[in-house]
């Protein structure tokens, strides 16, 4: 097994990198850097790419795809004026596109993207009380990363249905939180709380471990390929 993650060095990835090696599984890490890989270089199942996805030509883009089971996209905005208001304004979506469109498809299957509670699931009976649709709908006005995030889960949406060659999972944490272990977490097919006026918490590292669990155990992805699972601190719902 060989996968791919994106934002690799960013809190959430670098927590997947580590649990896949950790799980014997292949990774292939695209970053700007590899000074966060320091702790991990030696591990000989770590490859680091240097470079950023969006910039990659597609015939080296190619050549890194060319045997790899999953990708896993950890791509998010930095959270500075530059990383929320600069360019490019759809991170998440172009990355998502251009790594799917130079995978290998003979061996590509799998797509793992992280999203956010405050994304809805367009195949499912979810939507917003009043006074979410107001605030989601300021936030995607004045935020672009919440048109990018929403316009990454609706690719996936519309392009690659149940009778696609293509599977793929779109997790959705709510508050991001930062912890060290691994804790006790649950996962639903829509959202138990109000994202925006009684959100959970969602620890990194847990949403990290559900990514590596849905690459390593295959009746696990079953039971969520084309679905976008809600993943809490079981403490927090």
């Amino acid at each position: 097994m060989k996968v791919v993650v994106l934002g690799s060095t960013g809190q959430t990835g670098y927590h997947v990198v580590k649990q896949l090696l950790k799980n014997d599984i292949q990774v292939i890490a695209i970053a700007r850097t590899d000074e966060k890989f320091k702790d991990i270089k030696d591990n000989e199942n770590l490859k680091v790419v240097i470079g950023s996805i969006l910039d990659i030509e597609n015939d080296k883009l190619k050549d890194i795809l060319m045997d790899i089971d999953v990708i896993i996209s950890c791509l998010g905005h930095n959270i500075s004026l530059k990383g929320i208001f600069g360019k490019p304004r759809y991170l998440v979506t172009q990355a998502v596109e251009k790594t799917i469109e130079n995978a290998n498809k003979e061996k590509f299957k799998k797509f793992i993207l992280m999203n956010t509670t405050g994304c809805l699931n367009s195949n499912s009976s979810e939507k917003f009380s009043f006074g979410e649709t107001i605030v989601i709908g300021l936030v995607r006005t004045l935020i672009p990363p919440q048109r990018d995030n929403e316009r990454a889960l609706k690719y996936l949406e519309q392009n690659y249905t149940k009778n696609s060659s293509i599977e793929w999972v779109a997790v959705r944490p709510d508050t991001l939180t930062i912890e060290n272990e691994v804790t006790e977490y649950e996962l639903f097919e829509s959202t138990q709380r109000s994202p925006i006026f009684n959100a959970g918490k969602t620890s990194r590292i847990n949403v990290a471990n559900f990514m590596m669990k849905l690459v390593s155990n295959e009746e696990l992805w079953n039971k969520w390929k084309y679905k976008t699972p809600v993943i809490y601190n079981k403490s927090s719902n």
